[in-house]
């Protein structure tokens, strides 16, 4: 397994994963590659290539953003997350506030 730009093998920016065994006596293995210096206009010119040694075809997969399968988080969900973490770190200081405003009111009425 191996990817290619312009159906050529490349090195760059790639990661060999091990091979590592299945439960089923298969085995497995991944070929990383870094996306971030791809720029969107060139995905298409990268594919993933998958070879069988008892097949004679391979089994070649264009780089696309729609079934790329990453751990990275989405920055807009780490913006959404810091956002919502603000408003309720307001909410907090603005309940304390009053809660401490009532009580301070109501001791001065004694």
């Amino acid at each position: 397994m191996f990817w290619r730009k312009d159906e050529e093998e490349i090195h760059e920016g790639v990661d060999l994963g091990e091979i590592l065994p299945n439960n089923d006596g298969t085995f497995q293995t991944s070929v990383d590659l870094s996306v971030s210096s791809v720029t969107p206009e060139d995905w298409e010119r990268y594919d993933c290539v998958f070879q069988f040694y008892s097949v004679n075809n391979d089994i070649i997969t264009k780089l696309d953003r729609a079934v790329i399968r990453t751990n990275m988080k989405n920055p807009t969900d780490i913006g959404a997350a810091i956002v919502v973490l603000v408003i309720v770190s307001i909410a907090v200081v603005v309940i304390v506030a009053a809660v401490a405003a009532v009580a301070v009111v109501t001791k001065e009425e004694r």
